[in-house]
């Protein structure tokens, strides 16, 4: 019984980590109405020489993608399937060739111990439109979308501050599922002990 209960506990207790440090997702929404032809859509995710090791995960996307234009050998997977980037050992990079004048979307992750690292070097991930062939920016100059990943420094707790630095997307962050509260712990706790002590009245009669 006493190593049922600490294994029930044991799981209680990563559930509710679990709970705490709950990843969030970014959606990015751009509008192509204004441009016309085809153009390219890159993302790339890169980091200074000390960043904590992480990955860009995209996923959900929809507009009219066309073949991948180039891709780092780091790169994993596709469009529309999914794309894991990391930031390490010159970070990672995905060129694909769009066809411009509709609504393009995707969702993005960030996966790693950023947040909770102390060090003062940060990565960033970028989603940029280019012409065809990689020699101006299109909707503006920079990135169309823009995350920064701030590590955790003195104490403080890092964080991604996300924006769009043209303006021309709309980044927002996706709804969190939720995650079991502290009441909802509580009585999963006491349902376990419960059935932990009739287990043991069933054994003693």
């Amino acid at each position: 019984m006493k190593t049922l209960l600490a294994q029930c506990c044991c799981g209680l207790a990563l559930l509710a980590g679990h709970a705490a440090h709950a990843v969030p997702t970014y959606h990015v929404s751009i509008d192509t109405a204004g441009l016309a032809g085809r153009g390219l859509m890159d993302f790339t995710f890169l980091a200074n020489a000390g960043a904590t090791p992480a990955t860009a995960v995209l996923n959900n996307f929809s507009g009219a993608f066309g073949a991948a234009f180039d891709r780092s050998p780091g790169a994993a997977g596709g469009i529309p399937d999914g794309i894991v980037l990391g930031n390490q050992n010159g970070g990672d990079y995905l060129t694909q060739f769009v066809d411009l004048g509709g609504l393009f979307s995707f969702d993005v992750r960030f996966d790693g111990d950023f947040a909770t690292t102390e060090t003062i070097d940060e990565s960033q991930f970028d989603a940029t439109l280019y012409n065809d062939d990689l020699t101006a920016y299109l909707g503006g100059t920079g990135s169309f979308a823009e995350f920064v990943l701030v590590p955790q420094l003195d104490g403080i707790p890092g964080q991604v501050l996300a924006s769009s630095p043209t303006g021309l997307a709309n980044v927002t962050q996706a709804a969190a599922v939720p995650e079991p509260s502290a009441p909802l712990l509580a009585l999963t706790a006491l349902g376990v002990l419960g059935l932990v002590r009739r287990r043991s009245s069933c054994r003693r009669h």
